[in-house]
């Protein structure tokens, strides 16, 4: 799939889909090889990117496999619901320490809320979208960090999205996962950069490592609105509309 990226950036991306198949062995050997590794995200230039949480997540079980009222918001029977809401991943008071010396598994699982994917809504989608997952240096020799170039969305003469994507980062006290996701905006114009990193602490601005279910806005200023899951029911606002993560420790899930 070509997606206007130069030939000399692609080739210091690590694929996706030889990311997914390598598993640690093959990536250990890769890293001791000739890889070219991307260069460290930008530290400037930047704008913080949006993240809201789903309070109540962590009592999924199944976070692979998501529950009607996560699925379809808004159209659970409410005697059924449970108790689920969106609120600013950066206000959750802490992290989950007990995460900390366990790999976590991320997932990204594609566009959220459902409105999102409606036809009728799709011209308010961006033109593209490009997610990035900074991972630590490979090695002491290589000591910048390595993205990740983990999913992708054009959305122009053809629909172009990337599947939903799971893989595994390796999670401790001193490397968190960092998120850049590269926006042009359904309006065109400018690429917008937006990146975050999570934290265990109460680091101003930050997401709080939790086990459960994120919500990466896809435009400056998102989430500022938080309560029921009720506000990503089907008549959910654009500024809503965001990229689904799920995070856990692997080996977790049934």
């Amino acid at each position: 799939m070509d997606l206007g990226i130069p030939e000399p950036v692609r080739q210091a991306f690590l694929h996706r889909r030889d990311f997914l198949v390598m598993g640690s062995a093959g990536l250990a050997a890769l890293c001791l090889g000739d890889l070219a590794w991307a260069a460290p995200l930008p530290a400037t230039g930047t704008l913080p990117l949006p993240v809201a949480y789903i309070d109540g997540s962590p009592q999924i079980l199944d976070l692979k496999h998501l529950p009607r009222d996560v699925r379809r918001p808004g159209t659970a029977d409410k005697m059924a619901s449970r108790s689920l809401a969106v609120v600013a991943a950066e206000r959750v008071p802490l992290g989950d320490t007990s995460l900390v010396g366990r790999p976590l598994r991320l997932r990204i699982l594609g566009f959220y809320p459902p409105a999102a994917l409606t036809p009728k809504r799709r011209w308010e989608l961006p033109r593209s979208i490009d997610l990035d997952v900074v991972f630590p240096p490979p090695d002491p020799a290589l000591p910048a960090p390595a993205p990740f170039h983990a999913w992708s969305f054009r959305n122009g003469a053809a629909w172009n999205c990337s599947p939903p994507v799971s893989f595994v980062f390796p999670l401790d006290w001193y490397v968190y996962p960092e998120l850049s996701l590269k926006v042009v905006p359904a309006g065109g114009g400018g690429a917008l950069t937006m990146t975050t990193r999570f934290t265990l602490d109460d680091e101003s601005g930050r997401p709080r490592l939790q086990r459960g279910l994120y919500l990466l806005g896809l435009q400056p200023g998102a989430w500022r609105l938080e309560g029921d899951m009720a506000l990503l029911g089907g008549k959910a606002p654009a500024e809503l509309f965001s990229v689904l993560l799920s995070i856990e420790p692997e080996g977790e899930a049934p």
